[in-house]
């Protein structure tokens, strides 16, 4: 499976667990078994971003809040509220490239809500990283 593929059974599994609070690590478990992962950087990255995204899951959200403007989390739509977890997860704590979270967000925002969705989206996760950047050069 490729990255991108194993994100896309991150959200879904995210989104899941956002609407009904299952039990994470049997549903893991399943998808594991369900795409046959088997190699072990697969199982790992879906594994550590599933627990550590709900491990952080109030940190995340206290970012986002700051971020929002002219919003509230509440307000956001299930598919918005997990999307800008993984994001945020992967621009602040995993300090992954912001242009590689941005763009592989966006494309399963693509995949799975409005047209509308992908630029809200855009928005916040710029003004994250101009808000990143201005802090880094203060």
């Amino acid at each position: 499976m490729t990255r991108r593929e194993i994100r896309e059974e991150i959200f879904k599994l995210l989104f899941e667990h956002e609407l009904i609070d299952n039990n994470i690590e049997k549903r893991i478990n399943d998808v594991i078994n369900e795409e046959n992962l088997k190699k072990n950087d697969e199982i790992d990255f879906l594994r550590s971003y599933v627990t550590e995204i709900i491990e952080n899951e109030n940190i995340l959200i206290e970012k986002i809040k700051n971020i929002l403007d002219g919003w509230t989390y509440e307000r956001l739509g299930t598919i918005e509220k997990v999307l800008l977890k993984i994001s945020f997860y992967e621009i602040t704590i995993k300090n992954i490239g912001y242009e590689i979270a941005i763009n592989e967000v966006l494309e399963i925002a693509k995949k799975y809500s409005y047209n509308d969705t992908k630029e809200f989206l855009n928005g916040i996760l710029a003004k994250l990283v101009k808000d990143i950047k201005e802090e880094q050069h203060k």
